[in-house]
């Protein structure tokens, strides 16, 4: 791997993750006010779940456009950060969801950034 190739994952891989954020926030915070599986109604759970789906697509997309439509890295690299951050909330109980929830939104995110990664790859063909 090149100096090239690195610049271009971690380019990739820090604009992947602005995306995500910027993106879930818009979708967890301002189409709907935060989604808990306690307090959020059925119709919040649902928007604010399917809005994060495709902000997560949207993020991978954004990753795959700076990485090269065969370059998994930043992919790799975003899922890790999302698994992390996901245990770093449930250890630190700033969820206030349970487990479970916690664990099906974190893994349903990961899928949506391959997702997008996968979408990128069937444009570019």
């Amino acid at each position: 791997m090149n100096t090239k190739q690195l610049v271009r994952i971690l380019l990739a891989t820090i604009a992947g993750e602005i995306s995500l954020v910027l993106f879930t926030t818009i979708a967890q915070e301002v189409i709907v006010d935060g989604v808990h599986f306690a307090t959020s109604s059925t119709m919040d759970l649902i928007l604010g779940g399917f809005a994060t789906l495709v902000a997560g697509a949207l993020a991978g997309m954004v990753a795959s456009t700076l990485g090269g439509k065969d370059n998994k890295w930043p992919h790799v690299i975003i899922s890790l950060f999302i698994i992390t951050e996901t245990i770093y909330l449930m250890a630190s109980g700033k969820t206030g969801n349970p487990i479970w929830f916690s664990t099906v939104s974190s893994v349903a995110l990961i899928l949506s950034v391959w997702g997008g990664f996968y979408a990128y790859r069937q444009i570019k063909k």
